[in-house]
């Protein structure tokens, strides 16, 4: 989307000789967002009116991606990322990357930097139409695209500690279908993390990438919690792997398309069927809260940090507490707070 005033230090190329940190050459793109920058997209959508930040860039082959794709990209986190810090949580997640249609629904791919490290999250199951949704998840579609709806995933790649302060080099493929013979796979710095077989592609509208910095931030957030972002080595190919040369990165096609993940991701996936609204939300957070518990603690034992959440969730009043976005924010903060000094002890 375009911002509705981009400052000069919003995205810009920078220099090896300058100090900055470039993955290959002399050269890498340097973003920043600060607290406030935000902006209204060609459709219409108002980041400013959905507590959004954005600095981003669109990369779109006319006329859209679509057949076999290869993509390759170079990320670089500044140490000084404000993440967490004391027990606040500057922000509720930050994208880094998308596949993302060139409307304004919800992107079938998002990769963010959460406080427990790099997620995927997964919203394909919000293209398939109301027959297909009944027949694959196993009931009807719900009106509104949410991470929480059956069908949907997050997946979490790399923890947080691991994240920053060097470059991480992403390979991915995807073919573009609304037909359940697409896929996505993910490679990490040469390892293939994710598979996921089943549509990818938006009903009626083009797929593209785009890249820089997107994030949801809270409403008391300091205005010193800048983000800043390195990108390098942003490639992109038709059909094969070898044509993404990827050798002056260190990797071979033929290594990294022999590998294997024990477990391929799938719309039908039976975890999310027959769960209430309310059983799915639970779920979501006891992973999201406890992990981030986690991270707070010495020795912690996460299973018993998830127990422990998941207790504290069915426990509480849903009407006041779980039901509306607006009140998880305050619930997940309580619980986070009071889980580290549970597991602290």
């Amino acid at each position: 989307p375009e911002t509705r005033l981009t400052p000069a230090y919003a995205f810009k190329i920078v220099n090896k000789s300058d100090g900055h940190p470039v993955r290959l050459g002399e050269q890498s793109i340097r973003f920043e967002l600060r607290r406030g920058d935000c902006g209204v997209s060609s459709g219409g959508y108002n980041d400013c009116a959905h507590d959004s930040e954005r600095h981003e860039l669109n990369m779109q082959p006319p006329p859209g991606l679509s057949g076999v794709t290869w993509h390759t990209v170079s990320f670089f986190l500044d140490k000084n990322l404000p993440i967490h810090k004391n027990n606040y949580a500057f922000f509720n997640h930050m994208s880094i990357f998308q596949f993302h249609s060139d409307g304004d629904g919800a992107p079938g791919w998002n990769f963010s930097v959460e406080v427990n490290g790099l997620q995927l999250q997964r919203r394909t199951a919000c293209n398939l139409t109301k027959s297909q949704h009944k027949k694959i998840v196993g009931h009807k579609k719900p009106g509104r695209c949410s991470m929480t709806n059956a069908g949907n995933h997050t997946q979490f790649l790399m923890k947080s500690e691991d994240l920053l302060n060097q470059w991480h080099d992403v390979v991915l493929t995807v073919k573009w279908t609304t037909k359940q013979t697409g896929y996505m796979k993910m490679w990490i710095n040469g390892k293939l993390v994710y598979h996921y077989q089943g549509s990818t592609k938006t009903p009626k509208e083009l797929e593209q990438f785009q890249f820089g910095i997107y994030r949801q931030f809270h409403g008391n957030t300091p205005n010193v919690a800048t983000s800043i972002v390195y990108y390098d080595e942003i490639r992109y190919a038709k059909k094969h792997c070898k044509k993404l040369n990827l050798e002056n990165l260190g990797y071979s096609c033929k290594a990294l398309e022999g590998q294997s993940v024990s477990r391929i991701d799938t719309i039908a996936d039976g975890n999310n069927k027959g769960e209430s609204k309310e059983q799915k939300i639970i779920k979501v957070l006891t992973v999201r809260i406890a992990s981030k518990i986690a991270t707070e603690v010495s020795n912690p034992n996460l299973k018993e940090i998830e127990k422990w959440v998941f207790k504290k969730l069915t426990t509480m009043d849903w009407d006041d507490n779980l039901e509306k976005l607006k009140d998880r924010r305050p619930t997940q903060e309580r619980l986070l707070k009071n889980g580290i000094k549970e597991f602290a002890m």
